[in-house]
């Protein structure tokens, strides 16, 4: 062919499909930029399951010994599948019934994969050296890897491998404290589920043909950063994760299903994506390479720790980022117009987000055309409380917040934070000490209020 007086020659090489094509040295090589490097090690092996539509959750177990498993785990998954439980000599059994073994005859002639190991074995590390998640707590926000504050292993059935890294991250991630009336009260850093979410995932979608790899969890001061060994699985994008569903370890995904972990199967990552905007904090990030899949939890909301606390007596679904503003803002202002929420939220579709609250019966319109304004409505005032808090309330919440930001307050200092005389200074300062919110020290004039 030509183009433009030029004469090429066009060559057509046709995709090479049933089997793996090799150099005659027996190379297996891929193309990065200008170069052809051969494929090594665990690369080379996770190309040619690919390539079979193999995954490494079905390669069986070597020397398999019932007594390496839990007969608890087995049992709970068990009782959900609607199947009687089992006591130990039935451990084979059961696996085949769990779909994690290949069922032969003898018994223990049966092929047991590497899913089972994950799934139930009580020393997973004894089959399969990466079955474990490594967590670390560092000062700092980084990236630069700052100073470690606690290193710990989760390792042992998948249930307690979830379980003991939730601990891990909610012991570091500091909740928000509240006073509740009289009662002191923390709102977790971020959502219980979306972490348990973010767990699950790492867990259940990992790579488990990288045998040395772990997941890798790291908890900074400002954010929860979880990492996946293996790319991301399928034709699954970080653009196109929250809608489309593909399973790189279908038997164990089976499983968690079972027991509750999983909900609809291509469903979590939405859902986490949601329960961050119910409580107007950043969305997740996902990060995606050939060699791991991270994702980060930021603690940063748009809204102070009363607001947050109100929205939670909403649904964690029922509302959207723009409606749980909105919301925000005629609590506080005791009315919002389309103007002033124009000005504070200029990216919102203001009049869509409006028309979708009161048509739901969480805000009321007030006047008409250009003078109406919108207010809670009686329903959302019954459901999640009154409009603005009263204003002890928030004298309790701002004393509170000057306590912890500045180390100590006194209850003159307090008096003039407060613009209220020295006795109700007092009076809710010596509250505090008496919940553990605050210690107090000195007397009378003297004495002063610090952080518990």
């Amino acid at each position: 062919m030509a183009v433009d007086d030029v004469r090429l020659t066009v060559t057509a090489v046709p995709a090479v499909r049933g089997r793996i094509v090799t150099t005659p040295d027996g190379r297996l090589l891929r193309r990065v930029g200008g170069d052809s490097q051969p494929l090594r090690g665990d690369a080379m092996a996770r190309f040619v399951r690919e390539r079979e539509q193999r995954t490494a959750e079905d390669q069986p177990v070597v020397a398999f010994d019932p007594s390496g498993f839990s007969i608890e785990a087995i049992n709970e998954a068990l009782v959900a599948d609607g199947r009687p439980t089992i006591d130990a000599a039935r451990v084979p059994h059961a696996l085949a019934d769990l779909r994690v073994a290949i069922a032969a005859s003898p018994p223990l002639d049966q092929r047991v994969l590497r899913a089972a190991v994950v799934l139930f074995a009580r020393e997973p590390r004894d089959f399969f050296r990466g079955a474990a998640v490594q967590l670390v707590r560092r000062s700092g926000t980084g990236p630069e890897a700052g100073p470690s504050i606690e290193r710990a292993e989760c390792s042992g059935p998948l249930a307690e491998t979830v379980a003991c890294s939730m601990d891990f991250i909610t012991r570091h991630s500091a909740g928000l404290e509240f006073v509740a009336g009289s009662r002191r009260e923390t709102l977790p850093a971020y959502p219980p589920t979306v972490v348990r979410e973010a767990v699950v995932n790492a867990l259940a979608h990992r790579d488990y043909g990288l045998a040395g790899a772990t997941v890798d969890v790291t908890v900074w001061d400002d954010r929860v950063e979880i990492r996946s060994p293996g790319g991301l699985p399928g034709h699954i994008t970080v653009d196109n994760m929250r809608g489309e569903h593909y399973s790189r370890n279908p038997r164990i995904m089976r499983v968690l299903k079972t027991l509750g972990y999983v909900e609809e199967y291509g469903e979590g990552v939405d859902r986490m994506f949601r329960e961050m905007e119910a409580r107007l904090m950043e969305p997740p990030m996902f990060e995606a390479t050939t060699a791991s899949v991270t994702v980060t939890l930021r603690n940063r909301v748009l809204v102070d720790v009363d607001d947050q606390v109100w929205l939670t007596q909403f649904g964690k679904d029922e509302l959207a980022r723009d409606e749980a503003r909105v919301l925000v803002a005629a609590r506080r202002q005791g009315a919002v117009t389309p103007r002033s929420l124009r000005a504070s939220f200029p990216e919102a579709d203001v009049d869509a987000t409006l028309k979708q609250l009161v048509s739901r019966g969480l805000l009321r319109r007030v006047g008409n055309r250009g003078g109406s304004r919108y207010v809670l409505s009686d329903a959302t005032i019954a459901r999640a409380g009154t409009g603005p808090p009263a204003d002890q309330q928030i004298h309790r919440q701002t004393l509170l917040d000057h306590v912890r930001r500045r180390g100590s307050l006194s209850s003159a200092e307090g008096a003039v934070l407060l613009a209220r005389d020295l006795p109700y200074a007092r009076a809710l300062l010596n509250e505090f000490a008496e919940i553990g919110l605050v210690r107090a020290e000195g007397r009378t004039r003297a004495r002063r209020y610090y952080p518990n």
